[in-house]
């Protein structure tokens, strides 16, 4: 993670600035633990994006008004939609009206596949629509013990990033169980898996990589969860390889066939 920039600004209540230093994201993530507010959550998570993931000012949108559906969005960045409310323990259920609304006119209009994201401050929860539903994908509860913890969960929907360090404890954080990246690829693997489980050619590999685990387990301890869980283990591992070995590969196809590794004579 990069470290905040100092020398610029973070606003606070009223007109009152102070500089945004590194120092200062325990003190903001201490606030937005407390559900300040619909109006103080968006100026934090504003300014996170800003200074944590260096986002241009003006790549940051507020109250995007949606006519077709009759519709104001909070905030929208990148691929992001962003509803902010005071208390979602007692306001969940507008989000769920509102937000497929949202992401599917952001769809329709640019034919991206977009993530909500629900916060109150305390709570940050992302949603997918999926085959026109929406679906709850990972939830993150703010610490204050771990300022940090809430960049972390943030960065794969906030940041572009491709020069993470090929190192057991970022893989953990960033890809790992908890993070939103193997909530969004889980996701999208099941439903891959059920479109072509069906292929002789998916299914064979299924059935080898059950037979391994029988041979290592001495008994069947395989179902579609693991498989899949496996799969990611799979596409990160490989990913990882191309990186450290510094292949020229960037596209998956290449990646995941081995290609890229053949190419280089290994």
């Amino acid at each position: 993670m990069q470290a905040l920039r100092s020398g610029t600004t973070l606003p606070h209540c009223g007109d009152m600035t102070v500089p945004w230093r590194r120092a200062d994201l325990p003190d903001i993530v201490n606030a937005l633990a407390r559900r300040p507010g619909h109006e103080q959550v968006r100026t934090y998570v504003a300014e996170i994006l800003r200074h944590a993931f260096h986002a241009d000012y003006l790549a940051i949108d507020h109250e995007i008004r949606m006519p077709e559906i009759r519709g104001r969005a909070d905030m929208l960045f990148g691929a992001t939609v962003f509803e902010f409310k005071r208390d979602l323990r007692l306001e969940i259920t507008d989000v769920l009206n509102r937000l497929p609304d949202y992401l599917g006119e952001r769809q329709r209009q640019t034919g991206r596949q977009y993530l909500g994201i629900a916060t109150d401050g305390a709570t940050f929860i992302a949603y997918e629509l999926r085959a026109n539903r929406l679906e709850k994908i990972a939830q993150y509860e703010t610490r204050t013990s771990d300022p940090d913890g809430l960049l972390t969960w943030l960065e794969p929907a906030l940041s572009d990033r491709d020069d993470l360090a090929p190192e057991p404890l970022v893989i953990q954080r960033e890809l790992g169980r908890d993070s939103l990246t193997f909530a969004r690829a889980s996701r999208l693997l099941a439903e891959l898996w059920e479109r072509h489980s069906a292929n002789p050619e998916v299914a064979l590999k299924r059935q080898l990589w059950d037979r391994l685990l029988r041979v290592v387990y001495g008994t069947a301890v395989g179902d579609d969860t693991l498989f899949l869980q496996h799969t990611y283990l799979t596409i990160v591992a490989k990913t990882v390889a191309v990186r450290v070995l510094e292949l020229p590969a960037t596209d998956g196809a290449s990646i995941m066939s081995g290609r890229a590794l053949t190419d280089a004579g290994i």
